[in-house]
């Protein structure tokens, strides 16, 4: 059997909470694996709170939370901090994140943020490059009733509103992922 997905998820889709909530869910069901590091995980409280979605202390609960449920899956900084060189990308806030995919066995990175990341560069060393609404179609096509599952479990979490399945697929169609929202709405039989 074939290992499943390494997949690094850059902060630009791990925002909207909508498309996160939905791929930490299906890496806790074990359809892919989470890896994370200590930078990204900064650069996401440091956004979220920027941005006034969150406060600190509600940011800092999901790092914690994050820490604990996937601490099995953070790259080590020693495997990749040596490793961040100015060419990985336009931005010096981003090479970390492509030093960290190249030494930590990543398989794919998804980001909507192509422009900073050297596409080529990461493909060429066998990390794919997607955005989330590709990788969830992917996820889709290789196993349709698992990725089914956890999208019905990531809306039955949803307390604050009750959110239904359909509901969800019109979150995950605002938030970007439209491609795998109207796959989803059809497998559902959403009106």
């Amino acid at each position: 059997m074939a290992r499943i997905d390494r997949v690094f998820i850059d902060t630009s889709e791990l925002y909207p909470f909508t498309i996160m909530d939905l791929l930490l869910t299906m890496s806790e069901e074990l359809l892919f694996t989470w890896v994370w590091t200590d930078e990204l995980l900064a650069e996401w409280e440091r956004v979220i709170v920027e941005d006034g979605l969150r406060t600190s202390e509600s940011a800092r609960s999901v790092i914690d939370a994050v820490r604990t449920w996937f601490a099995g899956s953070r790259i080590d900084p020693a495997s990749y901090r040596d490793e961040v060189t100015d060419d990985l990308s336009p931005d010096p806030g981003d090479r970390i994140h492509v030093a960290a995919c190249l030494s930590g066995d990543a398989d794919v990175l998804l980001t909507r943020n192509t422009k900073d990341f050297p596409v080529e560069r990461l493909e060429a060393a066998g990390v794919r490059v997607l955005v989330a609404d590709e990788y969830l179609l992917t996820l889709l096509r290789r196993r349709p009733s698992a990725t089914h599952d956890a999208f019905v479990a990531t809306a039955a979490a949803r307390r604050r509103p009750r959110v239904s399945p359909c509901d969800l697929a019109d979150r995950i169609d605002r938030a970007g992922a439209h491609d795998f929202a109207a796959r989803m709405r059809r497998r559902l039989g959403c009106g």
